[in-house]
C-alpha cells in the first residue's frame, strides 16, 4: 500500500472518529441535561412546596388560608364560616359602620382587579372626577369617576363636618332632603370659569378620600378612624369613648415595631362593634 493511500485511511478514520466522539458528547450533555430538568422540576415543584405547605399548615394555618375570620370575631380555616379576611377590605355602608377608604379595584375591593387608579396628584380627573355626558340630552349626568373633592365633601357632611368656606352656595347642589346631586358637583368642580372650592373645618386624612396601591388595603388611619368616631357612637347610642376602646383594640401597630404607621383594621372594628352585648 502506498504512503498516499495510508495517508488517506488514517485521515478517514480520525475523522469518524472524531465525529462518534463528539456525537458520543453531545448525548451525554443531553443526558445531563434532561436528568438535571427532571430533579430540579421534582425539588422546586414538588419537594420544596411541599415542606413549605406543610410547614404552613402546621405553624402558621389561620395565616396559611387566609387570615380568615367569623362574625364572632375569632379566626377560621373554614370559607364558610368567614365574613372575610383581615388582610382584604370590604365596602361597608351605613352610619353604624366605619367605612373603609376607597378602592379603585373592579367594583370595590375585587381581589381579581387589585390596583390603584395610576393617577397622578395632579391629575384633574383625580381631583375634579369626571362626568358622563347625558344620552339623550334630555336625561341626566352621571359620574364616571368621582375624584378627590367629591369624595372629601361626601365625607364631611357624613361626618357632621363643617364647611368653613365655599366659592358657590352648597345649598344650590342639595336636594330637599339635603342630598348632594354629585353629577352637578363634579361638573362645577370642572367649570373654568367658575370652578367650585370649599374648605373644612377640619383635615381630611389622605386615606379617606384615595385608594390604596392594591386597592384592597383593610386599614384606615387613625385620624380617619377618629373623624367617623361621633357618628357611629351617635348611630350606635353608645358613648363615644367605648367607640375609642374599640378602636384601639383594632389597631394594628407598625411591622416590627418599626416600618409603617399604626392602621385600623375596619373589618375587625366593625365586627367588634356589632358583637357588643
Amino acid at each position: 500500500m502506498s504512503m498516499n493511500n495510508r495517508l488517506s485511511m488514517d485521515f478517514g478514520s480520525s475523522t469518524t472518529q472524531r465525529t462518534k466522539s463528539a456525537a458520543a458528547e453531545m448525548l451525554r450533555h443531553f443526558r445531563i441535561s434532561v436528568v438535571a430538568v427532571v430533579v430540579m422540576t421534582v425539588i422546586c415543584c414538588g419537594i420544596y412546596p411541599l415542606i413549605v405547605w406543610g410547614v404552613a399548615q402546621t405553624l402558621f394555618s389561620h395565616k396559611a388560608n387566609g387570615s380568615l375570620i367569623t362574625k364572632e370575631g375569632t379566626p377560621t380555616t373554614d370559607p364558610s364560616k368567614a365574613v372575610g379576611s383581615a388582610l382584604l377590605g370590604q365596602p361597608f355602608n351605613g352610619a353604624k359602620y366605619f367605612h373603609p377608604r376607597p378602592s379603585a379595584a373592579g367594583a370595590g375591593y375585587d381581589p381579581t382587579a387589585s390596583g390603584g387608579s395610576n393617577l397622578g396628584p395632579l391629575s384633574a380627573k383625580l381631583l375634579n372626577g369626571v362626568v358622563t355626558p347625558p344620552t339623550p340630552p334630555s336625561a341626566p349626568a352621571t359620574v364616571a369617576y368621582d375624584g378627590v373633592k367629591l369624595r372629601a365633601l361626601l365625607y364631611a357632611q357624613l361626618n357632621g363636618m363643617d364647611i368653613t368656606e365655599s366659592s358657590q352656595p352648597l345649598t344650590k347642589f342639595q336636594n330637599e332632603r339635603g342630598e348632594y346631586d354629585q353629577a352637578r358637583l363634579v361638573a362645577a368642580f370642572n367649570d373654568p370659569q367658575n370652578p367650585l372650592t370649599f374648605r373644612t373645618a377640619k383635615p381630611i386624612p389622605a386615606d379617606a378620600v384615595s385608594a390604596s396601591a392594591s386597592g384592597l388595603d383593610p386599614h384606615i388611619s387613625l385620624a380617619n378612624a377618629e373623624l367617623q368616631a361621633q357618628r357611629v357612637a351617635e348611630a350606635r347610642q353608645m358613648p363615644l369613648e367605648r367607640i375609642r376602646e374599640l378602636i384601639k383594640s383594632s389597631t394594628d401597630g407598625p411591622d416590627f415595631g418599626v416600618f409603617g404607621d399604626p392602621g385600623v383594621n375596619v373589618l375587625k372594628l366593625n365586627i367588634a362593634l356589632d358583637n357588643l352585648r
